[in-house]
């Protein structure tokens, strides 16, 4: 009964809203009845009792928007007047523009208009248009890091060990006794949660970690990456990687607002859910056009550690990091439209790290423009 309330809820708040936006985005009368009359009901509605529906609708808003506000602005906190109205606001554009609480402040949509707003892509509405266009298997092949290794397997030029029940403990004994120290990931992790280094000296503690890897679920380890020192001084400790974000098209190949990431003094990962700094460059020279940020709203001239210099440096390389991301996504199976690639650079040249089919367009953070219009534009181009 409660899901079934919950599905009705969700039928009315956002599959009418989804209607009714359309027709105030192509009608002056359907504008007017969308902003004045329907979204103030909308919005109330979500907010009503400490969000009672919002929460049904999306548990995960409410805490959002609580820490948001709380890293953001604090001194509405205090204010019950000034925290409702930005509140409402910050509603309004769930409803109008699919943006969490998190998008919002990014986004600095506190400055901008009804127009405005609706230029930046964000999650949610990515996410509903790639999933529209694939099926549960295509996505499955970036999703799972074992069936993406399986398909691209020539890009990643490094030795990769599955850890789960197909796997024997005599498999991976052997893989951990070659490498000593090699990376370990959830099989189907996401911003590097989970992602650890592991080292192991003798065949008992390989064994060890083998059973208690099991006993936590599905895994992928890999041979650490001997990343180029070009990219190694930006921080030593962490892989420092390329997001291409590729659409197979007509002309073959686009790249939408590619980033360059860097992870901080000490971490292992580089991304920016971790902490990491990240930089948009541009497609067509690899040139970085942006200063750096990071997902709390931090902005860098310089890395606050190795303090290199963000705009201006060239992407080593380059030209040939944009000839593999086109051969990858025609390789991809299934056609599918879109993949965020992640590349690295060793001595050897450039390496695969892994694929995203719903990578998050974070970029919009660094540049301060929305990619909506290019996105859009780019799926329906389809070759």
């Amino acid at each position: 009964m409660r899901q079934k309330r919950k599905e009705t809820l969700k039928t009315f708040f956002l599959k009418s809203n989804s209607t009714l936006k359309r027709a105030a985005d192509n009608h002056k009368v359907g504008f007017w009845l969308y902003n004045y009359l329907f979204l103030p009901t909308v919005v109330g509605g979500f907010r009503l009792a400490d969000y009672k529906i919002g929460k049904m609708i999306s548990s995960a808003y409410k805490r959002d928007l609580d820490k948001q506000l709380k890293h953001y602005m604090p001194d509405v906190l205090d204010n019950p007047n000034k925290r409702k109205r930005i509140e409402k606001d910050i509603v309004k554009c769930y409803f109008t523009d699919g943006m969490f609480p998190s998008e919002y402040m990014l986004y600095n949509f506190q400055d901008q208009g009804y127009h405005e707003r609706h230029e930046w892509l964000s999650d949610m509405d990515s996410n509903a248009m790639l999933l529209s266009l694939s099926s549960e298997e295509a996505f499955n092949d970036t999703r799972n890091k074992a069936r993406f290794y399986a398909i691209m397997k020539d890009y990643f030029h490094r030795q990769v060990c599955v850890i789960s029940s197909e796997t024997s403990m005599e498999e991976f004994v052997h893989f951990a006794l070659l490498h000593e120290k090699f990376i370990v990931k959830p099989m189907e992790g996401t911003t590097g949660n989970g992602t650890f280094i592991a080292t192991v000296n003798n065949v008992s503690e390989a064994e060890e970690l083998y059973i208690h890897l099991l006993s936590e679920g599905e895994w992928i380890a890999e041979e650490l990456i001997r990343q180029h020192p070009d990219m190694a001084k930006w921080n030593p400790s962490s892989v420092n990687t390329l997001r291409i974000p590729t659409f197979r098209t007509n002309d073959g190949c686009r790249i939408l607002q590619p980033f360059f990431r860097t992870g901080r003094k000490g971490a292992v990962v580089d991304n920016a859910g971790q902490g990491g700094v990240f930089a948009v460059f541009n497609p067509d020279t690899g040139i970085i056009t942006t200063d750096g940020v990071d997902e709390y709203g931090g902005r860098y001239e310089q890395h606050p550690d190795s303090h290199l210099t963000f705009k201006g440096w060239q992407i080593p390389q380059y030209e040939q990091l944009k000839k593999i991301a086109a051969e990858l996504i025609h390789r991809m199976p299934m056609k599918q439209r879109y993949v965020g690639f992640d590349f690295a650079l060793t001595q050897e040249g450039w390496v695969l790290v892994e694929g995203n089919s719903l990578g998050q367009f974070v970029g919009q953070i660094a540049e301060q423009k929305g990619v909506r219009k290019q996105f859009m534009e780019y799926l329906k181009d389809e070759a």
